[in-house]
C-alpha cells in the first residue's frame, strides 16, 4: 500500500527526529552535496571546466540548498521496477497510475531532466557574462537532484526505515555518518572519461537506480548490526555503520559526481557548446583546444579554428597570437 509523501521529505525527517534536527543536514549532509558538486567539476572538459572552476564555490553552495519539488522516487512502489518493465516516461507512468500516485511517489528523475533542459536553454541564450552568472543556480539545483537520486534511501518507500524497524536511519546514514567521513574517506577522483553526453539524463538516472536501489537492504542490515553494537548511537554505532556501508557509499559519491558532470556537459552540448563567458584568454583557449593537424577540435573550441580546417593546430595558435598582439 502506498504511503503518500505530500509533505517535503526534509520536513518529515525533521518531525521524526524532533526540533533539533537540522533541515540542512538531511541531504547527503548538506556539505556532502557541496563535496560531490565540487568533485564533479574535475570531470568536465575544457573550456566548460574553466567556467565551473571559476564558479565552483557558488555552484557547490547552491547544490546544498534544497530546490523545489521532490528529490526522490519510491521506485519499489512499482511492481514494474522489479519486473524490468518500468517506463521511464512520466506520461507513460501517469497513464498507468494517475498523476496523484506518481507525484506522491516522487518525480526526482523527471525533475533532473527538466533542470537539464532548463540549463541547456539558459546556456544557449547566454550572450553576456551576467547571463552565464545567472545560470549557476540552475547548475547547482540540477546537481542536487542528481546527487539525491544516488542516495539509496531516496529510492524507497522505506526511506526512513519506518517499515522495517530502522526508524531514523535516513539521517543517521546520509547526514551523521557522512559528516564523520566526508573529509578523509570520500574522495572524488577525477574521471574525465566518465563525463559523457547522455542522450537522456532521465534514462541515465533510471539506469543508475537499477543498480543503487539494492543498497537499501545493505543499509538496513548495517543499521541493525550497528544498533546491536551501540544502541545509543554513539561512536561505536557509526564506526560499525561505516564499516558495513563505506565501500559502496564511496562508489555512490563518485558515481553521483560523474553523473552531475555528464548532466552539465549534456546541457552544454545540447546548447551548441557555446563559449562560456567571461571567456578564457587566448592562451588558455589554445591550451584547452589544441588538437593537432587533422584532429577535429573539441566542442566549444570553434574560436580556435582560425583557418576553417576543423582542427586547432599550431597554425591557428600563430594566427591567434597575431590577432591578439599584432606581432
Amino acid at each position: 500500500m502506498m504511503i503518500p509523501r505530500i509533505v517535503p521529505l526534509s520536513v518529515l525527517l525533521a518531525l521524526s527526529f524532533g526540533p533539533s534536527a537540522s533541515l540542512a543536514q538531511d541531504r547527503w549532509g548538506g556539505t556532502g552535496h557541496s563535496h560531490i558538486t565540487e568533485g564533479a567539476v574535475l570531470h568536465l572538459p575544457q573550456p566548460l571546466r574553466h567556467f565551473f572552476q571559476d564558479n565552483s564555490v557558488y555552484i557547490a553552495a547552491q547544490a546544498a540548498i534544497e530546490p523545489p519539488s521532490t528529490h526522490y522516487i519510491d521506485i519499489d512502489y512499482y511492481p514494474e521496477f522489479f519486473a524490468g518493465t518500468l517506463p521511464h516516461s512520466y506520461s507513460a507512468l501517469v497513464a498507468i497510475y494517475g498523476v496523484t500516485v506518481v507525484e506522491d511517489n516522487g518525480v526526482g528523475p523527471w525533475n533532473a531532466g527538466t533542470y537539464t533542459t532548463n540549463l541547456s536553454s539558459q546556456m544557449a541564450a547566454a550572450t553576456t557574462a551576467t547571463a552565464w552568472s545567472n545560470l549557476r543556480a540552475t547548475a547547482g539545483a540540477l546537481a542536487h537532484y542528481v546527487e539525491d537520486l544516488h542516495n539509496p534511501l531516496h529510492l524507497t518507500m522505506d526511506y526512513n526505515g519506518q517499515r522495517s524497524g530502522h526508524t531514523g536511519i535516513h539521517s543517521r546514514y546520509e547526514s551523521s555518518m557522512i559528516t564523520r567521513h566526508l573529509t578523509s574517506d570520500l574522495p572524488i577522483m577525477p574521471a574525465p572519461d566518465q563525463c559523457i553526453y547522455r542522450p537522456s539524463i532521465v534514462d541515465a538516472i533510471f539506469d543508475s537506480i537499477d543498480v543503487n536501489y539494492w543498497y537499501v537492504d545493505d543499509i538496513m542490515a548495517a543499521d541493525g548490526l550497528a544498533k546491536a553494537a551501540d544502541p545509543g548511537y554513539h561512536t561505536t554505532y557509526y564506526n560499525v555503520l561505516w564499516a558495513n556501508t563505506g565501500t559502496f557509499t564511496r562508489v555512490l559519491f563518485q558515481d553521483a559526481s560523474e553523473m552531475v558532470a555528464s548532466a552539465w556537459y549534456t546541457a552544454w552540448i545540447n546548447a551548441g557548446a557555446p563559449l562560456p563567458l567571461p571567456a578564457p584568454s587566448t592562451i588558455e583557449m589554445c591550451a584547452f583546444c589544441l588538437s593537432g593537424p587533422g584532429v577535429t577540435r573539441a566542442p566549444g573550441c570553434g574560436t580556435t579554428d582560425t583557418d576553417g580546417d576543423t582542427d586547432a593546430d599550431l597554425r591557428d595558435v600563430a594566427q591567434l597570437q597575431v590577432a591578439q598582439t599584432g606581432l
